[in-house]
């Protein structure tokens, strides 16, 4: 097993690639062993690469004489780390960053490879200052600046037009501080940026949601005694605005349609004070346990978990429910800063079809609130068709419901991810 920082994001970038592996799962995997100074070094290899892979790509190759396709996926990925290190960061020596992916060839392939990488390396190190710009459409060369499908950058900018289209993707490629939220059920968040403090963790809370907490730097909550203690959960800021806007009370009942693995539905649970019941759904039964889990740690005993296909209506429920969260399956556009590969994995046919799920969950949530109640629609992408789009065509076949609340959260204007909330309330 290797102990080098740059095999180990060479190898979590080829099985992100060619083995479909998730990015953090891929990441876990290859920095298995190596110490936590190492491992931030791969981490934030892969993460640059993943964000900027269109860009590295076209960069590649300006200077090889080798199609892409036809490279080799391990010398591929190698190349791919030795340009994001020449180009990106500006802490890598440009002799450490090609001599180190030679060596990384020379162990992997053949003498060729070792060549072949080595003078592509060189030949962007000494052009650093002058590297070829993409060109074509304003939608072709946005999609190469920021490593974008062409697909997504159409899409955004017939949506939100040129200007703020660039603004969006601007934002994507840069790293964002993370945020917790602190278990107000065992402590409170002054007391908490204490605790993190004298774990070494510096944190400050939010002005805006008391229980949300920004930490700066990397923190491994593995290493930390208040995370194993249920005092805080990792959170997005923009994430936990939809259990504030669904404002459930002590006492009543909540469902929460799609809950795993169970951030927003221990929010809840902390918001109700612990007292009432949160029926939590999810249709996979590995990530339904995360949701116990997730309670457990935090001291909360009012969830009940099911296993079950929220597009599926169940007749049991109808009525039941003071409130209801259909935090809905979507393109995941909102959260690319943090899961660059979705950008790549995503299809334009993947929206209409989760368009289809996103409806049929929330007709049924519908179904199942008292008159009076209420719900919250909620997703972690920006595109119009599965938020706004979506919540009219709701309104327009329930006029039984009325529109309370309605945002789009964009991570460039907010610092958080992309999140789309609307508030109905069932008024019969």
């Amino acid at each position: 097993m290797t102990k080098n920082p740059r095999a180990a994001a060479a190898e979590a970038l080829y099985n992100i690639e060619k083995e479909g592996e998730y990015s953090n799962r891929a990441m876990l995997d290859a920095a298995r062993g190596l110490d936590v100074r190492d491992t931030a070094l791969a981490t934030e290899i892969v993460m640059g690469v993943l964000r900027n892979k269109l860009y590295i790509d076209f960069v590649i190759q300006s200077y090889s004489k080798i199609k892409l396709k036809k490279i080799s996926p391990w010398v591929l990925q190698i190349l791919r780390c030795g340009v994001y290190q020449l180009v990106m960061m500006d802490k890598i020596p440009p002799s450490a960053a090609c001599n180190e992916a030679v060596k990384l060839a020379a162990g992997k392939s053949n003498g060729a490879a070792r060549g072949f990488v080595n003078g592509v390396l060189r030949t962007v190190s000494r052009n650093i200052e002058a590297l070829p710009m993409p060109n074509g459409s304003t939608e072709e060369i946005l999609s190469v600046k920021y490593s974008c499908p062409l697909w997504i950058v159409k899409r955004l900018c017939e949506q939100y037009g040129t200007e703020m289209t660039e603004c969006i993707l601007t934002d994507s490629l840069i790293p964002h501080s993370t945020t917790v939220r602190t278990n107000i059920l065992k402590t409170s968040s002054a007391e908490l940026v204490k605790i993190l403090e004298e774990e070494g963790i510096c944190a400050e809370q939010n002005t805006e949601i008391p229980e949300c907490i920004r930490v700066f730097g990397a923190f491994d909550i593995n290493r930390s005694a208040a995370y194993s203690d249920g005092l805080y959960t990792i959170q997005n800021i923009n994430s936990m605005r939809a259990g504030l806007l669904l404002d459930p009370r002590e006492g009543e009942t909540v469902l929460d349609l799609c809950a795993a693995p169970g951030g927003k539905t221990t929010h809840l649970a902390e918001l109700m004070k612990n007292k009432g019941k949160i029926t939590a759904f999810d249709l996979h039964p590995h990530k339904a346990e995360l949701i116990n889990n997730a309670a457990r740690r935090l001291g909360i005993g009012i969830i009940e978990v099911r296993t079950a296909d929220c597009t599926e209506y169940m007749p049991e429920l109808d009525g039941c429910a003071d409130r209801v969260l259909a935090d809905v399956p979507c393109s995941g556009m909102g959260v690319i800063h943090k899961k660059p590969d979705i950008k790549y994995n995503r299809r334009t046919e993947d929206v209409e079809t989760l368009c289809s799920i996103q409806e049929k969950i929330m007709n049924n949530g519908a179904r199942y609130l008292k008159p009076g109640g209420v719900m919250v629609y909620s997703t972690c992408t920006i595109f119009k068709e599965e938020n706004e789009r979506q919540t009219e065509r709701f309104l327009n076949t329930h006029d039984n419901f009325v529109k309370e609340h309605e945002r789009l959260y964009t991570a460039h204007e907010t610092g958080g991810s992309g999140f789309y909330l609307c508030r109905f309330k069932k008024v019969r």
